[in-house]
């Protein structure tokens, strides 16, 4: 009978500790949905909605920082640019905004002529948005005299020129390379 009596005080003891312990951790957890009535009142909420439940809205957004999500950059053909030709690939990585189209985007292509760099060329390329590249190669009449001899000339492409679209990186968007012609 002494051992029943223990174990009953002991079980009673178990299950008073158990009692307080599940309110001090409820006291604790704020984010119990129990607990909506001991959360400090906001200024929003009135006694007369506290009956009320209010329906929540999702927005969903652009990125906070107005942050692009997309690239593009340009790289040289030096084996096929020469002084009054150039040579290059232009892409653009995907964007993962699961868009569709095309994005146009300039190409500008300038000459230095006597140290004073020329317009000799623009157009407007149309990339894939979903990312790709094009290889492109743009002949133009350069001012190097045709004289004899092996003439080096000055050549300058730039990507979106005017920074129309948005970028992760804007630095790569243009190259200066030298294409040489024989005589």
């Amino acid at each position: 009978m002494n051992v029943w009596n223990n174990i009953l005080k002991f079980v009673a003891l178990l299950g008073i500790f158990l009692l307080l312990v599940s309110a001090a951790d409820s006291q604790m957890n704020r984010d119990s949905p129990l607990l909506g009535s001991k959360l400090p009142r906001t200024d929003d909420q009135s006694i007369m909605s506290q009956g009320q439940q209010r329906s929540t809205s999702f927005l969903i957004s652009e990125p906070f920082n107005n942050q692009a999500v997309s690239d593009l950059s340009i790289s040289a053909d030096q084996n096929n640019t020469t002084c009054n030709q150039v040579s290059f690939q232009l892409t653009l990585t995907a964007s993962p905004s699961g868009s569709t189209g095309y994005q146009p985007v300039k190409v500008r292509v300038l000459e230095n002529r006597q140290g004073t760099p020329t317009a000799v060329a623009e157009l407007i390329l149309l990339m894939p948005v979903a990312g790709g590249s094009l290889h492109e190669t743009i002949g133009f009449s350069s001012a190097i005299s045709s004289a004899g001899g092996s003439r080096t000339n000055e050549i300058t492409v730039t990507a979106d020129p005017d920074n129309q679209i948005p970028e992760t990186d804007e630095r790569n968007n243009g190259l200066t390379f030298s294409g040489t012609c024989q005589g």
